[in-house]
């Protein structure tokens, strides 16, 4: 910048804590578009949502939607989509008829793809604007489906929909974020390096980052409350799924097992739980996987007679298809090849496999946990006839199994491997639509034809609408909260005429669930996801954790734009201050940010927590007759000072860096050899990493350099060298405790 940054800094005319208070409010929304109107069949709790992701969208050239599940998510982006002219979707195939039918409804023209075809090489999205519905399915950077989005998204602004950006780890918000943004592209709000603050696990930087990038409303900050029905915890039952004797047997032989073609602990502990948790599904699921494991092993000493190892991709078929992609994914993550197959440990291992099948299948048809469900929902039909429930499972074969043990009577089974009913097989939309006709929008089946019980593994917990259902039962817990909330999501929604749904609970009995520790894992899980923005998560024992991290901020996405001229105040309170910065990037728009210090010396503020009540605090505060306490407003310029250094610095990732040291070599030996052309070409890639690119660029760069040394053509870059303009900064207005007040611990 030619001018002093003290100058853009300068605090101004001392006003009325009123005066800057109204500035405080109108930036802590964040990039807000107040010249759009949006469609008129939008909501109201929508209309500033689709307002505000527009302008993130012209500044980041991403944005994530992150509104609490059944709050309308499709609507508000498909708003945002009708200001393109080609926009294109991305959601799952189980949501492609859904999402074509609300585009309709609304008059969108927009193209839909699905995840399941990027995952199979099918043609990459194209148009001037993409949407991805369930963006949390990309969080893994190693999987083909994220490499194909992130190199067609390349200069198309993208916008992220999902309830929950982290699922299991920070990593996850930054694999998201890095389909936009390169690694310091959230450096002027304080989180320098996007992948360093994940593997740090810095919850509460992302956040403040977040809080710029995304909407994530609760349904009470949309003042949905009353309108979304309320959820009331059952029990938690603690059946087995063999009689008492058995079931130990079983869950002692799995423990005996070593799984000696995994060669890694943690994969073998991944597979051990696997295996308990198909115990604690049903004896059918167990089964299903023993055979299947008898199989591989039969594999493995054909390969080791051969002398070969066996692949990591071989291990996949240990587990069920659709059943549980998490667990496949982290098993798939840790297992490495074994070059060292010892054949009498395999035969050893395959009796031991062989032990527990006979043992599985010599049992009683009996199953306690399915009679415990069937007394149950045999009750409820009594006292509610006729009302409509959804039983979550986690194994194809454990929902056929309930099927069976509940007579095929007025029932739906919707797996990955499609629907079904008592007289065979039919299609999804038509087996929903027997299940939920008011929420899918048909007319209701004949009496003979209704299905008033859904069975499903996870394949029905993402997107859609089942409001005829006021009962969700977790019958198999998951291996994350994302899915408890996003079973909740299916029947708690707008357009449920419930006041309340009711959840019940089965988790596995004593030593298995201590073994498992699912309901602590799910719980440590939950609280990151709410530390990073998630409206809302789940826990064992309770459907609904309230999040609402940014509803504070939501409460003033309407307040009047701020002053364009800067101003300060002193009120009594705490030794803190509150700035309120608009950071403008030259062409793009601006980036309206509160810049918290409090304490001696004054330190920056990234919690929100803490943010909002020292917001909430000094905006309501009387005027103070003394001055501002000393050393705020330089702490507030050294921190500037040093966010812009680090826009200026560029990415810290690993795989720039790489790159970087890739290209300086490939020059030296171009510029020796004076070919001027490559090396022009060289020194353009060499300027786009120093700017800054996102994952799809990065890869296309890597393509490039491998290609050749190097090919004549330009690299086919995401990201233009000039396309992270520099940064100025204003400040708006400050604000600042006297001291004089408590310090709130």
């Amino acid at each position: 910048m030619r001018e002093p940054l003290s100058w853009w800094l300068q605090l101004g005319e001392r006003v009325g804590p009123s005066v800057v208070a109204a500035t405080i409010r109108a930036t802590a929304s964040g990039p807000m578009d107040r010249d759009w109107d949006p469609p008129p069949w939008l909501l109201p709790h929508q209309r500033p949502a689709a307002c505000r992701l527009s302008a993130r969208l012209a500044v980041f050239r991403g944005a994530l939607l992150a509104d609490a599940t059944g709050m309308g998510k499709t609507y508000v982006a498909l708003a945002v989509a009708s200001r393109f002219r080609r926009p294109a979707a991305v959601v799952p195939a189980a949501l492609l008829s859904q999402w074509r039918k609300a585009a309709a409804s609304v008059r969108v023209d927009i193209t839909v793809f699905t995840h399941e075809s990027l995952s199979r090489n099918g043609p990459p999205p194209a148009g001037d604007f993409i949407l991805v519905d369930e963006a949390h399915r990309f969080r893994n950077p190693a999987t083909r489906r994220y490499d194909r989005l992130a190199r067609a998204i390349g200069d198309t602004p993208v916008l992220l929909l999902t309830a929950t950006p982290l699922v299991n780890r920070a990593a996850d918000v930054g694999a998201l974020l890095r389909l936009f943004l390169p690694d310091h592209g959230l450096a002027l709000l304080g989180v320098s390096s996007i992948e360093a603050a994940a593997a740090a696990r810095s919850h509460e930087g992302l956040a403040h980052g977040l809080s710029a990038v995304t909407v994530a409303r609760s349904a009470a900050a949309a003042g949905l409350a009353a309108l979304i029905p309320a959820a009331h915890d059952g029990p938690l039952y603690t059946d087995a799924t063999l009689d008492t004797s058995r079931w130990t047997r079983v869950a002692e032989g799995i423990a005996e097992l070593t799984f000696p073609t995994l060669g890694d602990p943690t994969a073998t502990e991944l597979m051990r739980m696997h295996l308990l948790t198909r115990l604690a599904s049903s004896a059918p699921a167990l089964e299903t996987t023993l055979r299947r494991h008898r199989r591989y092993l039969e594999h493995a000493l054909a390969a080791a007679a051969r002398g070969e190892s066996v692949s990591r991709r071989a291990l996949i078929h240990l587990l069920a298809p659709y059943d549980d992609a998490q667990r496949e994914l982290d098993l798939y993550r840790a297992a490495e090849a074994r070059l060292d197959l010892d054949p009498s440990h395999l035969d050893a291992e395959r009796r031991r496999v062989t032990n527990l099948l006979d043992e599985v299948r010599s049992a009683p048809a009996w199953d306690p946990k399915a009679e415990r469900l069937h007394q149950l929902l045999r009750e409820r039909d009594r006292s509610e006839h006729g009302a409509k429930s959804i039983v979550f499972t986690a194994a194809i074969a454990t929902a056929l199994h309930l099927a069976g043990r509940l007579g095929w009577r007025r029932l739906v089974v919707a797996t990955g491997r499609g629907a079904r009913i008592a007289t065979g097989a039919l299609g999804l939309p038509e087996a929903l639509a027997l299940f939920a006709p008011v929420s899918q929008g048909v007319a209701p089946p004949g009496p003979a034809h209704v299905a008033n019980v859904l069975i499903a593994t996870d394949l029905a917990s993402e997107g859609l609408n089942l409001q005829d259902a006021n009962l969700v039962v977790h019958y198999d817990l998951p291996w994350s909260p994302v899915r408890l909330a996003q079973r909740l999501g299916r029947i708690a929604r707008l357009g449920s005429a419930h006041d309340r749904v009711d959840v019940w609970w089965f988790t596995p009995p004593p030593p298995v669930a201590d073994r498992l520790a699912t309901a602590p894992r799910i719980s440590l899980k939950a609280r990151s996801q709410l530390a990073t923005g998630a409206p809302d998560s789940s826990a064992v024992g309770r459907a609904r954790l309230e999040g609402g991290l940014f509803d504070w901020r939501d409460a003033f996405a309407l307040a009047p734009a701020p002053l364009r001229s800067p101003a300060h105040a002193v009120v009594t309170g705490p030794r803190a201050a509150i700035f309120a910065l608009e950071w403008r990037l030259m062409g793009k728009g601006t980036i309206p940010e509160l810049l918290v210090l409090e304490g001696a010396p004054p330190r920056v503020v990234l919690g929100e927590c803490r943010i909002r009540e020292l917001v909430h605090l000094m905006t309501a505060a009387p005027v103070a007759a003394g001055e501002p306490a000393a050393g705020f407003h330089r702490a507030c310029l050294t921190a500037v000072r040093a966010r812009l250094a680090a826009t200026q610095r560029g990415p810290a990732d690993a795989e720039t860096g790489r790159l970087m040291r890739c290209i300086v070599r490939r020059a030296r030996d171009v510029a020796r050899d004076r070919r001027q052309v490559q090396l022009g070409l060289l020194d353009h890639a060499l300027d786009s990493l120093t700017t800054g690119l996102p994952a799809g660029g990065l890869r296309e760069l890597a393509d490039w350099l491998a290609a050749g040394a190097p090919p004549a053509g330009p690299p086919n870059l995401s990201r233009a060298p000039d396309a992270a303009p520099p940064a100025s900064v204003a400040l708006m207005a400050a604000l600042f405790g006297d001291g004089s007040g408590s310090q709130m611990p």
